[in-house]
């Protein structure tokens, strides 16, 4: 019932000052942020699916061995400094 009531206030406050001219646009400004987050997520899952799709099967996928990935990064750090 709190949710409802604070949503309500939302609502009259965003008509008072001006932001939305009513209602209608208001459900509309919703309804259109809620699609384009769901396109968002959709997009997203798309991408990572075949990654997925790929651990599932037990491909490791990248292997990465630590102490080189540290030294590149070692290497980059002092490369930037050089140039600084």
């Amino acid at each position: 019932m709190s949710d409802t009531l604070s949503l309500d206030q939302f609502v009259e406050q965003q008509l008072k000052s001006g932001t939305y001219p009513n209602y209608e646009a208001m459900v509309k400004a919703g309804l259109k942020l809620l699609q384009e987050r769901d396109q968002e997520a959709k997009r997203i899952a798309d991408e990572l699916r075949p990654a997925y799709e790929r651990f599932k099967r037990g491909d490791p996928g990248l292997s990465l061995d630590a102490d080189e990935t540290i030294r590149r990064g070692k290497e980059r750090n002092a490369a930037k400094h050089r140039a600084s």
